[in-house]
């Protein structure tokens, strides 16, 4: 019975991840189901670290062209997944989570070359992520970086800090959702 305790979440547990996430108690509980599903057999679930591999042969993730960068700014320092990391992420990219918790998660994940600033170059990764790129002309990709910069690149350094990310997405009105998995 001992290796089946330990899969089973105990009560106190659901009750500190309530508080400390955006999450229900079903969703907990739904996101757990899902850990345990992708756990190797023979593998204490308490112990578990799930690669982003693992993670990202979640339905949810497959579709997603960011599903790289998601899983690599919420896992662990060794890259891969202990339950609270999964959990942080479903946490973060929950309907319940605000919009000063999810910019920050959203400008790291969008921030591919990591050094803090969404540059010229960050802003072509996500075009050809987000496009069928073959279609688009190279010029075309130019005039959508130059028209990104001139709406929200607001000290025209040719890069979008932090500040100038979060007032750009502050004026979108769908942000939140978009930057929303359902687990």
């Amino acid at each position: 019975m001992g290796v089946m305790e330990s899969t089973y979440m105990k009560k106190r547990e659901l009750l500190e991840y309530q508080a400390l996430t955006f999450l229900r108690k079903v969703e907990i509980l739904h996101i757990h189901e899902l850990f345990l599903n992708l756990c190797p057999i023979g593998i204490n679930p308490r112990h578990a670290r799930l690669s982003v591999k693992q993670m990202c042969s979640l339905p949810a993730l497959q579709v997603n062209p960011f599903r790289d960068r998601i899983c690599k700014v919420f896992s662990g320092e060794d890259g891969t997944f202990s339950f609270e990391n999964f959990l942080e992420m479903a946490s973060v990219l929950s309907e319940q989570a605000p919009f000063n918790l999810k910019i920050k998660y959203a400008f790291r994940v969008y921030d591919f070359n990591e050094n803090d600033y969404i540059d010229e170059d960050d802003i072509t990764t996500i075009i050809h992520r987000l496009t069928n790129t073959e279609e688009i002309e190279e010029n075309e990709i130019i005039q959508l970086i130059d028209h990104v910069l001139d709406e929200a690149d607001l000290d025209n350094d040719s890069m979008l800090s932090f500040e100038d990310f979060e007032i750009a997405m502050s004026k979108i009105p769908d942000f939140l959702n978009s930057f929303r998995i359902n687990f």
